[in-house]
């Protein structure tokens, strides 16, 4: 059931430091399920019980929160080798996100439970996949943290500049492609997207950036970094 898999998970941050043979004894002591869904299917809803901790083995899923006036705000775009719901499984308090299918998709789930506590078979891979775990959340803790201080930001530049600063951080050069369409990077930004194109376009014309599509150039930085 799990060999089709196995090259593709070993790649993926919560195995770090396991190899095939431990891999293997891991998939055949916690059992996770494999589930397909079709574009544009919920594959988790916020609030409702947590299924397993998920990782994307084919496809695109879509994470997001719901706010007080019903509407859905983008958090992250998840592909192949990715994982949701890793933070939940520290709480008793169910899914803290929806999850949507952006495209046909395969999700392998872990039970949470069985991840976060102890091994009934003692397993070595079992204790690096808990460290492993941890380092995870941690670090997913920072993203989040990062983007509460972007939505604190008032204005729409400032919120531009603040995702293009960090796709230029991550990225190390000036010219990159983002992840996100347009209507999601407005979704993202928590901004309307006429009003995320017209200051987009109004960056341009004061040569601070340049883009075509997904594709953008820092032309001024220290004028980008002065928009915050």
């Amino acid at each position: 059931m799990y060999e089709k898999w196995v090259n593709q998970l070993i790649k993926v941050e919560l195995f770090k430091n396991i190899d095939k043979n431990e891999l293997n004894k891991i998939l055949c002591c916690l059992q996770p399920t494999i589930k397909s869904y079709k574009k544009k299917d919920i594959i988790t809803i916020e609030k409702r019980e947590l299924i397993g901790i998920g990782i994307v083995l084919e496809g695109e899923v879509i994470v997001g929160k719901d706010t007080l006036a019903g509407d859905r705000v983008m958090i992250a775009r998840l592909n192949k080798g990715e994982l949701f719901g890793e933070v939940a499984a520290f709480t008793n308090d169910g899914w803290l996100a929806t999850v949507i299918a952006n495209t046909d998709c395969t999700i392998l789930f872990f039970p949470p439970h069985q991840i976060v506590g102890v091994c009934r078979h003692s397993c070595d891979g079992h204790r690096k996949l808990i460290q492993n775990m941890l380092q995870i959340v941690a670090k997913k803790a920072f993203v989040l943290n990062k983007k509460v201080e972007m939505l604190s930001l008032k204005s729409i530049r400032k919120k531009i500049s603040n995702y293009l600063l960090g796709q230029f951080a991550r990225k190390k050069t000036l010219s990159f492609e983002i992840p996100l369409k347009r209507n999601e990077l407005a979704e993202y930004l928590l901004v309307s997207r006429p009003s995320l194109s017209r200051e987009l376009i109004n960056m341009k014309e004061e040569g601070i950036i340049d883009f075509y599509r997904n594709s953008f150039k820092i032309v001024d930085i220290d004028r980008l970094k002065r928009c915050l």
